[in-house]
């Protein structure tokens, strides 16, 4: 920022101070009421006066400000709770016990007693008898043929040929023949017997017994837990800050003078103007 303002100054003086030497010189400058130009001036020597400016500068300050501050701030408490604790207690009740009991009974079974018995069955038996029988079989035989050649001469050939013949053949044949036969065969007869058996039986029977009966008791308690809480605060913590902070500097500053034309008025230079009014 102070380069900044120091370079604008500078740029604004030396502009200032060109406009200066121009108009000393003549250029930019007509007289009003006449179309000549105003008459050539030598020109003057640039004065200089010295001034004070204000400029600002960057500057880190230490500065003290109130911040809002969250802590974690613990603290202890009663509270109540409830528990289940087991209690064993004695109590008389009436059980039904099973006693097991022994006794013979009398049963009555049946068994199956096997027994020989003679039966007669009818038996079929084959008998082989020989049997003649006739039929019709082919049978290969060789035969005399008279044939006739091609001069007409007679001659004989033997020519095989098959012909049917009845031939009689033997043969057995199975012949059944039914007799009468007496067989021992074993026969299975129900008999009904009796016999003792030992049987267990379950009496029932009512007793008052003292058992151990547990319970669940609910009993209240106390204790002491930590709880947190968040409490904000306010506290001065010590901070930088960049501030502007403001001086004053000398400087030399180019001062323009007036002019003599042939108006016979002076008049003082426009900061780059174009001075139509002149001698105004």
């Amino acid at each position: 920022m102070t380069k900044f303002l120091a370079t604008a100054c500078l740029t604004a003086a030396a502009v200032f101070g060109l406009a200066q030497v121009s108009e000393a010189n003549g250029l930019f400058r007509r007289c009003r009421g006449c179309d000549a130009p105003c008459a050539t001036v030598p020109a003057a020597a640039p004065k200089f006066e010295e001034r004070k400016v204000t400029r600002y500068k960057r500057v880190m300050v230490e500065k003290e400000i109130d911040v809002v501050e969250c802590k974690r701030v613990s603290r202890e408490e009663k509270y109540t709770y409830t528990v289940c604790v087991p209690v064993t207690k004695e109590e008389k009740r009436k059980m039904t016990v099973c006693t097991p009991t022994t006794k013979e009974i009398e049963y009555t079974y049946i068994v199956m007693v096997p027994k020989c018995v003679e039966k007669k069955v009818q038996c079929t038996t084959y008998k082989l008898e020989r049997v003649t029988i006739t039929e019709k079989v082919p049978v290969c035989k060789v035969v005399c043929v008279t044939c006739v050649d091609e001069c007409d001469r007679c001659f004989t050939k033997r020519e095989r040929v098959t012909v049917i013949e009845e031939q009689t053949r033997c043969c057995l044949k199975r012949v059944p023949v039914v007799t009468e036969k007496t067989v021992k065969v074993t026969v299975c007869e129900r008999e009904e017997r009796k016999g003792k058996k030992t049987i267990c039986e379950i009496v029932k029977t009512e007793k008052e017994v003292t058992v151990k009966v547990c319970t669940m008791e609910q009993q209240k308690r106390e204790g002491v837990r930590t709880v947190f809480e968040i409490k904000t605060e306010k506290v001065k913590r010590k901070v930088q800050v960049c501030e502007m902070q403001k001086y004053e500097e000398t400087i030399k500053v180019a001062v323009g003078t007036s002019c003599d034309s042939d108006c016979g008025r002076g008049h003082r230079v426009s900061f780059l103007r174009r001075n139509s009014d002149c001698c105004k």
